[in-house]
């Protein structure tokens, strides 16, 4: 484990300083090669993401931007913390100040959700930043709680909370997600090969049904049809269409602006018949995200469109030579599916830590009687 006092005498010959809106907006070639020097994601904690994502939901989320960036005595850029706060209403009773990393407003629906949120670090500097960054966050008074949501156990977020934080706040987990990733093969036939029957089956077998199956890709003109295709799919299955409202802005521009480079997959499966599903892809590096689809309900009596359009998106991947399909966190409607097409398991995780001594002992006291009411139900069960 890194040696904190080590990180903090580095450290103390760095500098920190918070941008505001004006130079985040304008920061995305030093964003980007920081990016590309840490171990952070490179989609979610890109700046066209990251910055996309606080011009569309900072307003209604009535949020405050507490970026803070880490320089070196040459003025190099080595560390980001993308932060941000607002007022909250806890247990629909206590007002406090939440600081929370710009990607997800944590426990409220309505912005886009991210998922591998973390800290940027410089790989030759992680310690005397995470040192740098906990020196600002114990300096700041502004803020009462602070939420890392869905942050993976080996990131910086996880690093800063176990050696700097730990000690100092009261740090709770909630809210643990999977993630799942599938390492491909060179050729499509392994991958298929190497399925489950009944995947196999659903994902590819049942090709044979549909009538003159294309995949189209979107051009960038193309992008608000499928997205609104898209919209209605999703909406009509999980019914939540004031979420697909608020999205759609942030994903058309965010969409458009990985379609110029290169990087959108962004598809639909249509038969004789017309549109059967749409899967909204992104291609970083050697990894394709998924990052949503849905299809027709009427095109699924028997047979999966999902999974049929996932057999086109990881073959087209295999013929690009891709390494990973990462499935994301979310869990399917009515089991985990992802688990099934040869993939492994990502923990993702959510740190929420408290300050105050009154949020402390809050928050402990229904950590407690949420244990003994776990503790009961399971020795109701064996009786």
């Amino acid at each position: 484990m890194p040696d904190p006092e080590a990180g903090k005498g580095l450290a103390s010959r760095l500098q920190v300083r918070t941008w505001g809106a004006e130079e985040f907006a304008s920061s995305r070639e030093l964003w980007q090669r920081l990016l590309a020097a840490s171990d952070a994601d490179p989609l979610f904690m890109s700046w066209d993401w990251q910055w996309r994502w606080w011009g569309h939901y900072a307003q209604m989320l009535g949020a405050t931007l507490r970026l803070v960036a880490v320089y070196t005595d040459r003025g190099e850029l080595v560390g980001i913390a993308p932060f941000f706060s607002r007022r909250v209403v806890v247990r629909g009773l206590f007002r406090t100040c939440r600081l929370e990393l710009i990607g997800i407003g944590w426990r409220d629906p309505r912005p886009a959700f991210s998922d591998y949120l973390d800290l940027i670090g410089a790989r030759d500097f992680r310690e005397p930043v995470l040192a740098c960054i906990a020196q600002w966050l114990s300096d700041q008074d502004f803020w009462q709680e602070l939420v890392f949501c869905c942050t993976k156990r080996d990131g910086l977020a996880s690093q800063l909370v176990r050696t700097h934080l730990g000690a100092l706040l009261y740090v709770r987990e909630v809210d643990e997600l999977s993630a799942w990733v599938a390492r491909l093969p060179k050729r499509f036939n392994e991958y298929v090969a190497s399925l489950g029957s009944d995947t196999r089956r659903k994902l590819f077998n049942h090709r044979h049904k549909l009538a003159e199956p294309q995949i189209q890709q979107a051009a960038e003109a193309d992008i608000p049809e499928y997205l609104d295709l898209l919209g209605r799919y999703t909406a009509e299955r999980w019914g939540n269409e004031a979420a697909a409202k608020h999205s759609r802005a942030f994903h058309l521009g965010f969409a458009a602006s990985m379609a110029r480079a290169g990087r959108l997959r962004l598809t639909r499966l249509v038969t004789r018949e017309g549109p059967a599903s749409v899967m909204y892809n992104v291609r970083h590096g050697n990894t394709v995200y998924y990052l949503q689809s849905g299809f027709d309900p009427e095109r699924a009596h028997g047979l999966s469109p999902g999974y049929l359009h996932f057999g086109y998106a990881i073959e087209a991947a295999c013929e690009e030579g891709v390494e990973f399909f990462d499935f994301l966190a979310g869990a399917g409607r009515h089991r985990e599916y992802k688990q099934d097409l040869l993939t492994e398991h990502v923990p993702v995780v959510t740190y929420h830590a408290a300050r105050s001594d009154f949020l402390r002992t809050l928050y402990s006291v229904y950590e407690a009687a949420k244990a003994a009411g776990e503790r009961c139900r399971r020795f109701l069960r064996a009786l």
